[in-house]
């Protein structure tokens, strides 16, 4: 198993991971974000306006790593490369996120909540 495939299953059955991004001047800021796992790519959404899409599309340099709802890292952090995905791919993820997590139903539901981007990480070789 290459490292590639190695992050990928040691994050597939969390329910959460940390992602970092890094600010211009290199600080790290790290979220706790749901996810899927489609055809052996991570994916997250978020709104289009979070300012971790706006590094990511700055540096698209990222860690990762499982962690708790509250972002408690539980796991060992990994590399990798975001990419923020077409719009005409925001739908396959959105109804991944739906089917694994109830709440993300409700979240989407709520006004305001409507203009969000699909994320997609590399894990690093």
């Amino acid at each position: 198993m290459n490292s590639k495939e190695y992050a990928i299953s040691a994050v597939a059955q969390a329910r959460c991971i940390s992602v970092t991004t890094f600010k211009r001047d290199g600080t790290p800021v790290a979220t706790a974000v749901w996810f899927n796992i489609i055809d052996g790519r991570i994916l997250f959404t978020t709104e289009a306006g979070a300012w971790k899409v706006r590094r990511i599309r700055n540096n698209p340099n990222v860690q990762f790593a499982v962690c708790t709802q509250r972002g408690k890292v539980t796991g060992p952090v990994f590399t990798g490369t975001a990419r923020v995905l077409p719009k005409d791919e925001l739908g396959p993820v959105m109804a991944a996120k739906k089917k694994r997590y109830f709440l993300a139903r409700l979240v989407t539901a709520l006004p305001g909540k409507k203009d969000q981007v699909a994320v997609e990480i590399s894990p690093d070789n």
